[in-house]
């Protein structure tokens, strides 16, 4: 192959081995006296023990894959092999059998792919690789040939499996209160307006998104000057900092299904002329105590099974993308209502290094935070009925101002994954929030620049009232016929479990 920065070599075992020339350097993948005896001893210092995933950085010429599987092949589950060139990968497969790798079920081929989209390739597994434990390996050769690429592969997939393991850690200690919240609120759900009604319907103004963020304090009066030139959408950590200087949001979103949720909104009895835009699985008391409020709007996505067996969501109330957070569903909002550009307030994502409080100081749940210690101990106060002290080591993180700030795992979760959807915008998203944790992809700008920048024509207000006139009407007895059906089918799936249980006894 015309140019290929690699060479077989000769070995005294007659197995070819073969020396990388490509990028100034000269690198032997594998010994030149016995390439499947080195390989080997990288086998060798893997340990396995039971049913395992493996990742592994580097073909080279698939020595090591064999000698992994001879090792460890009956504990494999899927192994993924990411190799840099393809071109190497292809001289692998003419070169040796690698039969035994290429059959085996759960092996997936990633060559020369983005590092960045590395993860969507293994999206097929990525559930896998969390339930049933993931070993990332590097063939060191392979990874000395392309040092900056086999970094960012790693990089891309350790944060792709952290990010799913908060997710489905989330989800399996959630999944019953979760569950029940959905029940609980499908009368919130029936009187409230559709998606589908509201997408896009903001085109050629801004947004204002508004999470509780520190720096929230440091510039919110400026918001006043908004007149009717931009949506403003809070989240409900947001709402007693926004009542105490008199400003009515657009929409305020809320999503958290546990109770410490309902705190937001223990002291707001009136929600106003703003959206309530609910999560279905939000924690029920919410729905319940504005259930009489004139403009609630349920937050489909495209995992509302059971709200869409219901409701027919997807085709008849529309969807908008799921978020690990409020303040990332708000900025989905905002796009859903097809919202440029959108300015983002309160976005610390982070906290203060040399101390100071985890929200802005009206929120319900603001507590205070220690300086962050030389060993990346951060200590946090608690809150009375709300939550106890904690302490624990950060991560630090780029700042807003070019400094480092220190964030938890969560937090650096939440950060990559709003930096992936400001990449896909083809509009700008200015990070006003003026303190907390960086956002690449962001434009930085203080919030008097962003809102003198791009608050021009009036007309947001106009826009709402004739969307408040776009109020969905179910028929309720095809919802209560419906219910029906899933009740009678939890009763014989009740009856059939218990005669599979008979069986087993």
């Amino acid at each position: 192959m015309e140019g290929l920065p690699i060479e077989l070599i000769p070995t005294k075992t007659q197995a070819p081995s073969a020396r990388f020339t490509g990028n100034d350097k000269k690198i032997l993948f594998y010994s030149a006296y016995d390439p499947m005896r080195d390989a080997a001893r990288w086998a060798e210092g893997i340990e396995i023990s039971g049913p395992t995933n493996a990742v592994v950085l580097g073909a080279g010429l698939g020595y090591h894959l064999l000698t992994l599987f001879q090792r460890h092949g009956g504990n494999l589950r899927y192994i993924a092999v990411v190799e840099r060139d393809p071109r190497i990968l292809r001289l692998a497969f003419s070169t040796i059998d690698l039969c035994r790798v290429i059959v085996h079920p759960g092996t997936i081929w990633i060559a020369g792919e983005d590092p960045k989209k590395i993860p969507d390739r293994l999206q097929e597994a990525r559930t896998d690789l969390i339930l049933h434990n993931c070993k990332i390996l590097t063939h060191k050769p392979s990874a000395d040939c392309f040092e900056e690429y086999y970094a960012q592969a790693h990089k891309a997939i350790l944060d792709a499996l952290t990010y799913d393991e908060i997710n489905l850690r989330t989800t399996f200690e959630s999944q019953g209160r979760n569950q029940f919240n959905v029940y609980m609120n499908v009368p919130a759900v029936f009187r409230g307006y559709a998606l589908k009604d509201c997408e896009g319907m903001l085109k050629g103004y801004p947004a204002i998104v508004s999470a509780a963020g520190p720096s929230l304090d440091k510039n919110i009066h400026l918001l006043h000057d908004i007149e009717d030139r931009a949506a403003l959408l809070i989240v409900d950590t947001a709402q007693n900092t926004f009542k105490k200087h008199g400003l009515q949001a657009d929409m305020v979103a809320t999503a958290d299904p546990t109770p410490l949720n309902f705190s937001h909104f223990e002291r707001i009895d009136s929600l106003g002329d703003a959206f309530l835009a609910f999560h279905p699985e939000v924690n029920r008391q919410i729905p319940f105590k504005f259930l009489h409020h004139p403009y609630l709007l349920p937050l489909f996505d495209h995992d509302s099974t059971f709200l869409d067996f219901l409701f027919d969501a997807q085709n008849v109330y529309g969807v908008v993308t799921r978020a690990m957070n409020v303040g990332h569903i708000a900025f989905n909002l905002a796009r859903h209502l097809g919202c440029a550009p959108i300015v983002l307030v309160g976005f610390d994502y982070a906290f203060p290094k040399h101390g100071g409080a985890t929200h802005a100081a009206d929120a319900a749940v603001s507590r205070s935070v220690d300086k962050m210690e030389d060993d990346g101990t951060v200590r946090i106060g608690g809150k009375e009925g709300k939550a106890m002290a904690e302490s624990g080591t950060m991560t630090l993180v780029p700042g807003y101002y070019g400094d480092s700030v220190p964030t938890t795992a969560p937090f650096q979760q939440y950060i990559k994954a709003l930096e992936k959807d400001i990449a896909e915008c083809d509009f700008e998203v200015i990070d006003a929030t003026e303190g907390g944790a960086f956002f690449e992809g962001s434009i930085r700008m203080p919030l008097s620049e962003a809102m003198e920048k791009t608050l021009r024509q009036t007309g947001v207000k106009k826009i709402f009232d004739e969307f408040r006139q776009k109020k969905k009407h179910p028929d309720l007895n095809w919802i209560l016929g419906r219910l029906q059906d899933c009740q009678d089918h939890l009763v014989k799936n009740r009856e059939h479990c218990a005669e599979l249980g008979k069986t087993l006894r």
